[in-house]
């Protein structure tokens, strides 16, 4: 496989997607890492590190800052890495494309240019949260793609997780919900109450509306919300996650005594399965579903880490037949499941958000 990793993308950059890259180009030999971005500033940070064959440099002259209007830069920078490295995806001379920059340019990106899944009216940032139970992960769609959703895509973003899950996490029947602030029918709004109504004429094993809380039950597998309460949630839990475990070691530290040392000393391997589990490092990037393509989406505070995970994510995507799998569940999904744009019409309505 060949994998694009956008080097100018992410807080770090290009430090850090340049060692991530080298990071997995050592440990996956058979595999093609292709780095898209500034010669001149990767080079000096490439001789450091003794490139090995399988890692190549693209030159793209370009930058989409994470301050950018994502579509609009998307569109101007044509030699943007960002823009350059989609190209060599939807021109078949790369295989998926990981990066930590612009989300919003991101998504733009792989609408414009390798377009949708037919079917599919809005791709989706979809971030696996950990579980108690049922599988250990929990999917959150749309982490952060589309601020303003109908009911339709919120049902679209049900079927493609439920795929996902099914496919990429083996388990067989995943449990759907949608997010409210509470479970009971009469909870929600206008959109949770419509895209309800719709999944309960599906084939889904739909179990309504689920709180925060069941994201880390196990309870269910699969949650689906607007891009704007799916960032927010993703964002207050990494929070929290690496907040609790910089509490606990506050009120150890602060104790001071010798039991609470030992007792420090024997929760290290604890603590640090802990950390393993809630840090966004390990699960490196969320996948963008619903393009023709794979598109995977990094922390912008990406480490080298970070950046090797997902391009694992990457490659396990590429290898494993998830496009097909997706399109076959969105066209049989088409008896019940409502399309309202069609075409270029909504892929420039997608992009505008």
């Amino acid at each position: 496989m060949r994998l694009v990793l956008d080097a100018m993308g992410g807080d770090h950059a290009p430090a850090a997607p340049v060692e991530g890259a080298l990071l997995f180009a050592r440990a996956h030999p058979d595999h093609q890492v292709l780095l898209v971005g500034d010669q001149a500033r990767m080079a000096p940070l490439l001789a450091r590190g003794r490139p090995p064959a399988n890692l190549q440099v693209h030159h793209a002259s370009e930058v989409v800052e994470m301050d950018d209007h994502a579509s609009a830069a998307f569109r101007k920078k044509r030699d943007s890495s960002l823009r350059v490295g989609f190209e060599l995806v939807r021109e078949g001379r790369a295989d998926a494309l990981v990066s930590a920059g612009n989300s919003g340019a991101v998504m733009a990106g792989g609408l414009l240019t390798l377009g949708r899944l037919p079917g599919v009216e809005r791709p989706a940032i979809a971030a696996l949260f950990p579980a108690l139970k049922g599988g250990g992960r929990c999917l959150l769609l749309d982490a952060g793609a589309n601020v303003d959703c109908r009911p339709s895509h919120l049902a679209q973003f049900a079927v493609m997780g439920e795929a996902y899950v099914r496919a990429r996490l083996g388990v067989p029947r995943p449990r759907v919900g949608v997010l409210s602030n509470g479970e009971e029918a009469s909870k929600g709004t206008p959109l949770t109450r419509e895209a309800s109504d719709l999944l309960r004429r599906s084939d889904l094993d739909f179990v309504g509306y689920v709180e925060g809380k069941d994201l880390f039950s196990g309870d269910v597998q699969v949650v689906v919300t607007d891009g704007f309460t799916g960032n927010i949630v993703l964002k207050t839990s990494e929070g929290v996650g690496m907040g609790v475990i910089g509490l606990l070691r506050q009120a150890i530290e602060k104790r001071g005594g010798l039991p609470e040392k030992l007792g420090a000393l024997l929760l290290q391997p604890a603590l640090a399965g802990l950390r393993r589990v809630v840090d966004y490092a390990e699960y490196g990037g969320a996948p963008l579903l619903g393009i023709q393509g794979v598109g995977i989406v990094a922390h912008g505070r990406s480490t080298p880490r970070a950046l090797y995970n997902a391009l694992g994510a990457a490659l396990a995507m590429a290898e494993g037949g998830l496009q097909e799998e997706l399109t076959r569940c969105i066209e049989r999904a088409s008896v019940w499941l409502p399309t309202h744009q069609k075409g270029k019409r909504a892929t420039d309505e997608a992009v505008s958000d």
